[in-house]
């Protein structure tokens, strides 16, 4: 069944509107017509079942025909990425959105090569999330926090049950062993450097703010790839993938 976000101003009891992008792509991409069922989230855990009842330019009515709630995962991971070159932090945006992180927080960093994005990439990142939602039937689009530097994002610690900042010194802790030493926590930071790595004065910086430094092993992980495979880890750890 083809899925659609609505927002939530746009229901009323059980009505429901499409406008914009979503109602072009309904009736003229899709070719989907009156009588015809379709899925709608409305990115606060809602999911609802729809008949479409009517198609005017730019606009389509529907009515809900059912309704379930879905209440978000007891793990939240929040993914600290500093900013990386090209269409690198949209691969980021798209595959955590797949794996359920609850929020994204881009900074930048000393070795931070890339500027801070501009109001239209940000939006571009709303798009990607939103698109990756409809596609993997995830009902809780992480936020996307405006842009911050190194600083800003550690002044911040304190918001988190567990801070962790990746680190790839051969010495750093491995997370297997940080693991061991950790009671479950409700929510976790973890922060991913740029292409050139975190410096040693940041991760001094982030040990004082309540960071915990955790390698990932003896490979060189590029920035998307450290990402991608640090959620799926601390899923694991934490028994996050019944």
């Amino acid at each position: 069944m083809r899925r659609f976000f609505i927002d939530p101003r746009n229901i009323h009891e059980s009505q429901a509107t499409l406008t914009g992008t979503d109602a072009h792509h309904l009736h003229r991409v899709l070719r989907l017509g009156p009588g015809q069922e379709v899925e709608l989230f409305d990115g606060l855990g809602m999911v609802y079942q729809a008949r479409i009842d009517t198609i005017e330019p730019g606009l389509v009515k529907l009515t809900l025909t059912a309704a379930s709630d879905t209440p978000p995962k007891g793990l939240a991971i929040h993914l600290g990425q500093a900013m990386l070159k090209g269409k690198k932090m949209d691969l980021v945006v798209q595959k955590c959105t797949e794996l359920g992180v609850r929020s994204l927080l881009p900074f930048t960093s000393q070795h931070t090569k890339t500027p801070a994005p501009a109001a239209a990439k940000i939006d571009r990142w709303q798009r990607i999330i939103l698109e990756s939602c409809k596609q993997c039937n995830q009902p809780w689009p992480p936020t996307c926090r405006p842009p911050q530097t190194f600083s800003e994002l550690l002044a911040a610690a304190s918001e988190f049950d567990l801070c962790l900042i990746c680190w790839e010194q051969p010495n750093a802790p491995p997370l297997s062993a940080m693991a061991d030493k950790v009671i479950l926590p409700g929510s976790i930071l973890v922060l991913i450097g740029p292409e050139g790595g975190f410096s040693g004065e940041e991760v001094e910086a982030a040990q004082k703010a309540g960071f915990l430094p955790i390698g990932l092993g003896p490979r060189i992980l590029r920035g998307e790839t450290a990402a991608i495979a640090i959620i799926a880890l601390l899923q694991y750890i934490f028994n996050d993938l019944d």
